[in-house]
Formats: structure tokens, sequence, C-alpha cells
């Protein structure tokens, strides 16, 4: 179900921008061309989403690849910020040649497709709102979206500047700030997907916070060589090795079933390797744990 609503979303973004396109090539709108870049370069990241939906569910691992394909969505979405990067790079370029030679936009054919285009994106963002609140991966979609809604507002403030006031700069104006906001969507997105490839420690993750909550288990005396990174938006991963006090060393498997339970419910994490060593073992370095 929720692939299947990434798929209307999808299918909505497309015509949106099909639109836009041709409607930014008709009125002169720089403007509308950029917004209609933007729904493209969203269109990609929908489609993104839903191939790693498809990809999740019917993608196995294997032996040459045992946590499966879910780090197709993060290379996919790296290579969707490089193209972002370059959907700037092109307006920036386009709206220095409008600022050297001005060109006269139609107002009112703006308006009429900026507020399809509003309409469209709406629309799209309703689809997903709800699968938003659970599924990263749709939530990222979701925001996608929003933003093109924000930048379908833009347009049409550019435009009845445009009616009113004869400020065809303003058309340009607006294409910069869409520009803007799409270099600081790239670098935020790139930033994102090189700190997960580079095993880095999930954002919504304290390892301190970890360490905390271990430590209040009974028969704990000590947590080290924590951990933790991610497959994918939503695929969290611990390994660290849990020191039991000797008394306890019979007890592992629920201390161990214990620790799960506290990963799983405090920081989504719901695949973990403990390995566990007796306070014996260990008396030689100082437990972290305090009392």
């Amino acid at each position: 179900m929720e692939a299947k609503k990434i798929l209307g979303a999808m299918f909505l973004n497309f015509l949106m921008a099909l639109l836009e396109v041709i409607g930014g090539i008709f009125s002169g709108s720089l403007a509308l061309i950029s917004d209609a870049l933007h729904n493209i370069n969203d269109f990609f990241a929908l489609l993104i989403s839903y191939l790693a939906e498809i990809i999740s569910k019917n993608k196995k691992s294997n032996l040459k690849h045992t946590f499966g394909f879910r780090r197709v969505e993060i290379l996919s979405a790296l290579l969707n910020g490089v193209l972002l990067l370059g959907v700037f790079l092109f307006l920036i370029v386009e709206a220095f040649h409008r600022i050297k030679s001005p060109k006269e936009v139609e107002g009112i054919q703006t308006v009429i497709i900026g507020v399809i285009g509003l309409v469209g994106n709406i629309l799209g963002a309703l689809l997903l709102h709800e699968d938003s609140h659970h599924n990263l991966n749709i939530k990222g979609a979701f925001l996608h979206l929003i933003s093109d809604a924000i930048s379908s507002v833009g347009v049409i403030i550019g435009a009845m500047f445009i009616i009113f006031y004869k400020l065809y700069i303003a058309d340009t104006i607006i294409s910069l700030l869409i520009a803007g906001f799409i270099l600081y969507s790239s670098i935020d997105l790139i930033k994102e997907t090189l700190h997960i490839l580079m095993e880095g420690t999930p954002r919504e993750v304290d390892i301190n916070e970890i360490q905390k909550l271990i430590c209040k288990i009974p028969g704990v005396r000590d947590i080290h060589h924590i951990h933790v990174w991610q497959v994918s938006t939503k695929d969290y991963l611990l390994s660290a090795h849990v020191v039991v006090e000797d008394q306890k060393v019979s007890e592992a498997e629920k201390i161990v079933s214990q620790i799960k339970d506290t990963l799983r419910e405090k920081f989504n994490i719901n695949h973990s390797t403990l390995e566990i060593e007796s306070e014996t073992y260990f008396k030689e370095k100082e437990c972290q744990c305090e009392y």
C-alpha cells in the first residue's frame, strides 16, 4: 500500500513538472522552469523512495550481500543530491543571463500554472502524509512534495508582481530563491548520505544515553566498544561488549534479551550484536557504569 501511494505521488509530480516546463517555455517564466526542474528532481526522489520500498520488501539478503540491497536507497540519494547541484548551477547561469538581458514574462499564464502545480503538490503530499509518521523513507518523499508546494507559492507571488506592477525582475528573483533552496537541500542531502556511507552514528541516536540506560539493567556491570551505524534511513545496527556480574553470567541470555528490548523501544535499533564478558575477565579495566 505504501509503495502504491508513492507511485500515485510520482504520477502527480511528473504531470506538474511537465506542465510547468511547457508553461515556462510559453510564458517565458524562469521561475516556472526553476520550479519544474525542482519537481523533476523530486520525481526522481520519489522514484528512489518507491524502488527502496520495493527492494526492501522483495530483494532478500544472500551470501554475497548479507545486508541485502538496502544501501541502494543511500547511493541513489547521493546521486540525487549531486543532480540537485547541477540544477542549481543551471538556474544560476540562466538567472545571470536574464539579469543582463531582461525578458518579458506572461504573468497570468504563470499564475494559472503555478496554482495548478500547487494543488498537485498538495494532493501528492496528502497521499503520503499518514505513512510519513512511521516510515522515514516516505517522510523524505513527503517533505520533497511540501518543498515543491512552497516553491509553487513563490512562483505565484512573483507572477502577481508582474501582473500588477510589470516588475519582470520578480520572476528572476523568485527563480534565484528557488535555486538557493535547491542548493540548501542538495548540500543537506549529500552530507546526510555521506555520513551514512562513512558508517557515522545515526543522528537520532545518543551513545551516552544508550550506555546510561543499559547500565541500569540488573546484572550489567559495564558496556563498551559500542558501535552504531545504519544501512539505510530506517535500519539501525549496533555492536557492543557487555560486562555482567559474575553471579549473573548464567542469566546472560535474559540480560541480552532485556538489552535488545531497550535498544528496540528507545532507539529503534532492531539489529544488535552483543558480546558478553564476565566481571572477572574485565576486572583490569575501569568500569564505566555509575552506581
